[in-house]
């Protein structure tokens, strides 16, 4: 089995993913270093992590693509989790091969964007925390865009029958629901395409998911 966590920049999908190594042993690889090995050692391939999700996502997804089906033709048991996982692409591999590629996302459409900068403010982010270091414009600038961006990839996971998991409320409990999805297959309901066009049409205006076409749905407007 490949598992797939994919969605917006401090979501909870790098603490999904080690509390899922933690239950399970099957071990996990972040995006985000194959990101950087092109970055620093293949610049040539024109992979900067100061660009926005769009442009790394479209030069990524064909290596990320390669990189899981090899996994799967070699039956491989691994988690690969990243903001650079494309909604269609986790789909494709779906189709291609059923029962072996279970695939979720995680955002923060509906956060109240103070209530997120607090949160990240005082939860850890890692050693490799990009964000500690911004100013409070920068942060709240920063916060508005990834929530765009989660509305979208919620979007994207409407539009190809995906589990999206909203963790702007209830953030510890629904990273564990997160981990027993990717345990069980069981999706909690609020998970559900349908439950997911329904909060979508919801949404205000502002936050509602772009309809949009192909790796478009990546695109970084910032909301202020």
């Amino acid at each position: 089995m490949l598992y797939l966590v994919g969605g917006a920049a401090r979501s909870g999908k790098s603490t999904v993913a080690q509390r899922f190594v933690v239950q399970t042993v099957i071990p996990y690889f972040c995006l985000d270093y194959l990101m950087m090995g092109f970055a620093n050692g293949a610049p040539s391939f024109g992979v900067n992590p100061e660009d926005d999700e769009l442009q790394v996502a479209t030069l990524l997804t064909p290596v990320i693509r390669s990189m899981a089906v090899a996994m799967l033709e070699n039956g491989e048991e691994y988690l690969l989790e990243g903001v650079q996982l494309h909604p269609r692409l986790a789909a494709e591999l779906c189709r291609e091969f059923p029962g072996q590629v279970r695939v979720c996302f995680l955002g923060y459409a509906e956060a109240d964007l103070n209530t997120k900068m607090h949160q990240i403010r005082h939860l850890n982010g890692g050693t490799n925390d990009w964000l500690r270091d911004y100013d409070d414009g920068q942060l709240l600038t920063t916060v508005a865009r990834l929530q765009h961006l989660s509305a979208t990839v919620q979007g994207e996971c409407i539009r190809h029958g995906l589990p999206y998991f909203e963790t702007a409320v209830h953030f510890e409990r629904v990273v564990d629901e997160v981990v027993t999805f990717l345990r069980t297959g069981s999706a909690s309901p609020m998970s559900s395409p349908r439950r997911q066009d329904e909060s979508a049409r919801s949404m205000p205006a502002r936050n509602r998911p772009i309809q949009s076409r192909g790796l478009e749905v990546f695109s970084n407007t910032a909301l202020l």
